[in-house]
């Protein structure tokens, strides 16, 4: 989720997520929530820190309650693989847990790129489904995830056997292409307050230097058209039921569109949210936007209904 300036310097920028709002990013992300959701629990919940075998790290977040524990949401969040958990997360996973009172909320901490680079963060999502496994069916599973960890969560979903699938799945603004191969990084470039550049076009030679920037650095030496590095290309002859929303200004709108296309024409069921003029992860942005409430709302009822 972080800003890419005209160089692609990884600098976070002000963002304008439509002709009503301006924030900047830079207090509201850049903490980490490893350490700032740990010192700062809200009251009526619990969050303990968790370590596999192989040292994977992830939060188990849950509301005090005299319920035992059901359902359970397995959430990979997003940064390009370069940015842990930030403070947006805390405004996100909470809500979640109120909407029963048997829920676990689970969130992968991941290695980050560039030190660590794949497939280390998708054999720690492995690692860490397994641990679920050990006390919830696959059917009291759903898997959420955004952006990278949209990525990451679908190549997960290659890997599992389909007798094991997860109940549901939601995707908001997955990353699946990483040839940047869509129209919409060409059409949408001037749109993207994320990515792109409103006073230029992009070309050839600026695509180029964007697929050579840091936020692609975690594919080390592999091949960007592994359906495990790029999920875009993989088969989905099976697939959980689905829900993906995308922004219609994204300069990875395709990313998506495409997916969903695949996932559909195969006969799984897939839901599609593609909001016009809103751009990369907007419904994460639940303090700022309306259309943030909407989509945050769209996913609720996507649990729920899939529980």
């Amino acid at each position: 989720m972080m800003s890419i300036g005209s160089k692609f310097s990884g600098l976070i920028k002000p963002l304008n997520i439509n002709s009503n709002v301006r924030l900047n990013l830079k207090d509201s992300q850049k903490i980490t929530t490893g350490k700032y959701l740990i010192d700062n629990v809200r009251e009526g919940y619990s969050l303990i820190e968790k370590e596999t075998l192989m040292k994977t790290k992830y939060l188990i977040l849950t509301k005090n309650s005299n319920e035992t524990a059901k359902k359970a949401i397995y959430y990979i969040h997003g940064g390009f693989y370069t940015e842990g958990l930030t403070t947006t997360y805390e405004s996100f996973i909470y809500p979640l847990c109120d909407l029963r009172n048997d829920i676990e909320i689970y969130l992968l901490d991941y290695s980050l790129a560039p030190k660590n680079t794949y497939p280390t963060q998708l054999n720690e999502a492995q690692d860490v489904w397994n641990e679920i496994l050990k006390k919830y069916t696959p059917n009291d599973i759903i898997i959420g995830s955004d952006s990278s960890g949209g990525n990451i969560a679908l190549s997960l979903i290659q890997r599992i056997d389909e007798r094991l699938f997860p109940k549901a799945s939601f995707f908001i603004s997955p990353w699946t292409d990483m040839t940047c191969s869509g129209k919409s990084y060409f059409n949408n470039y001037q749109k993207d307050i994320t990515f792109g550049d409103v006073n230029s076009k992009l070309t050839k030679a600026k695509l180029i230097e964007f697929k050579n920037s840091k936020m692609y650095s975690f594919i080390g030496n592999a091949n960007r058209d592994d359906p495990l590095v790029s999920p875009l290309f993989g088969n989905y002859k099976f697939f959980p039921k689905s829900l993906f929303i995308v922004g219609g200004n994204e300069m990875l709108l395709d990313d998506t569109l495409k997916i969903v296309e695949k996932i559909k024409n195969k006969g799984n069921e897939v839901e599609l949210m593609n909001k016009e003029n809103m751009s990369h992860n907007f419904p994460l942005y639940l303090n700022f936007i309306p259309e943030a409430n909407e989509a945050y709302k769209k996913i609720k009822d996507f649990i729920l209904e899939s529980f």
